[in-house]
C-alpha cells in the first residue's frame, strides 16, 4: 500500500492518463502497464 499522497500522486496521474484525447489506445495502455509495474502490481 501506498501512503496516501503518494496515492494521491499515482491516482491524479493514472486519471490524466486513462481520460485524454490525445494520446493513441495503445500508448495509454502501455502507460498503465508501467505506472501498475512501478508500484509494485502484477497487471
Amino acid at each position: 500500500m501506498l501512503p496516501a499522497k503518494q496515492h494521491q500522486a499515482y491516482s491524479d496521474f493514472y486519471d490524466a492518463a486513462r481520460y485524454n484525447e490525445i494520446l493513441e489506445p495503445k500508448t495509454t495502455l502501455m502507460l498503465h502497464l508501467a505506472t501498475a509495474m512501478a508500484v509494485a502490481c502484477s497487471p
